[in-house]
Formats: structure tokens, sequence, C-alpha cells
């Protein structure tokens, strides 16, 4: 089951946001697998232009703003 999709904001877990220039981007693109979700790769578009793929355990969605 696909849980982010094309257009959504989302977070990089701290764990993994060392790796990235940015710690959160926009999802451009999404590959499913079918077998395991957490393997769902989606490809981030950073704020500087630059894009990287991660898998679904490694971000997370942006919090709603109080």
């Amino acid at each position: 089951m696909q849980r982010f999709r094309v257009g959504d904001r989302v977070l990089v877990r701290s764990r993994f946001a060392k790796l990235y220039p940015k710690d959160g981007g926009i999802i451009i693109e999404v590959k499913l697998d079918p077998f395991r979700p957490a393997f769902n790769q989606y490809k981030l578009q950073f704020a500087d232009d630059s894009t990287a793929d991660l898998f679904e355990f490694q971000i997370e969605e942006v919090p709603p703003e109080t």
C-alpha cells in the first residue's frame, strides 16, 4: 500500500537526514514494491533542485502547522 503520493511534502527522518542536502522535499516519483511496502521507493526533489531516491522507512509526513 502506498503511503505517500506525487506532490506530497515529506521530511527525511533525522536518522538519515545527514545523508541528503536538505531535511525535506517534495515527492516527484513513486516506485511501489508490491511485496514489501517499507521498500516503496520515492524520488524527492529538494529545495536546491537536487533529487534523491529514498525508501518509505526513511521519510515521514510533514507535521500539520499549528
